[in-house]
């Protein structure tokens, strides 16, 4: 049952930060498609392939590549497959207009490999970087100091990020309530 709660405790996590840091893509390419399939917390073969696809097809101009290659790393986040994501987001890292999206979202890779530290050190880089979504990272630095067993500094950063993003309580509704189930 701790398990259950877990998986779905770090499912909920993935969807609530990718959901504020997929980048947009305007249209009806596979960019645009690939952008939709990483908000919404897909992690299918096919969402990869539209991404990878998008990638090779034809060339594209270099904000659109970087951020479907921060769109791909979402969608193997939420496939469990961090190491894949780090890879395309540090490719993606090098172009100063998603550099902020691409820094939160390698923290979110290097949570899943349970480097806590360094998710902490890229969340706080991410910050320095002007990222739009503050409340994603406050939200992500939280559930760090949860998992360290920090509880003070967890609930401190969870109601900053409430501050910032009241939408979040919802997140927070469906935690309690799986922690009394």
């Amino acid at each position: 049952m701790t398990r259950f709660i877990f998986i779905l405790t770090l499912f909920l996590f993935l969807q609530t930060a990718n959901a504020n840091a997929a980048i947009s893509v305007l249209g009806d390419s596979e960019a645009a498609i690939c952008y939709k399939h990483a908000k919404l917390g897909y992690s299918s073969r096919s969402s990869i392939n539209i991404c990878l696809n998008t990638l090779s097809d034809k060339p594209l101009p270099l904000n659109i590549r970087d951020a479907t290659r921060i769109n791909l790393g979402i969608i193997y986040n939420n496939g469990l497959k961090p190491n894949l994501a780090l890879e395309q987001f540090n490719k993606a890292i090098k172009n100063d207009s998603v550099k902020a999206e691409a820094l939160l979202n390698q923290g979110n890779s290097l949570y899943l490999l349970k480097n806590f530290s360094g998710a902490l050190d890229k969340y706080e880089e991410s910050l320095k970087s002007n990222i739009k979504d503050v409340s994603a990272v406050y939200y992500n630095k939280g559930l760090v100091f949860e998992k360290l067993g920090n509880t003070k500094d967890a609930v401190l950063f969870y109601k900053k990020a409430l501050s910032l993003n009241p939408d979040l309580i919802s997140i927070f509704d469906r935690r309690s309530s799986l922690n009394e189930g």
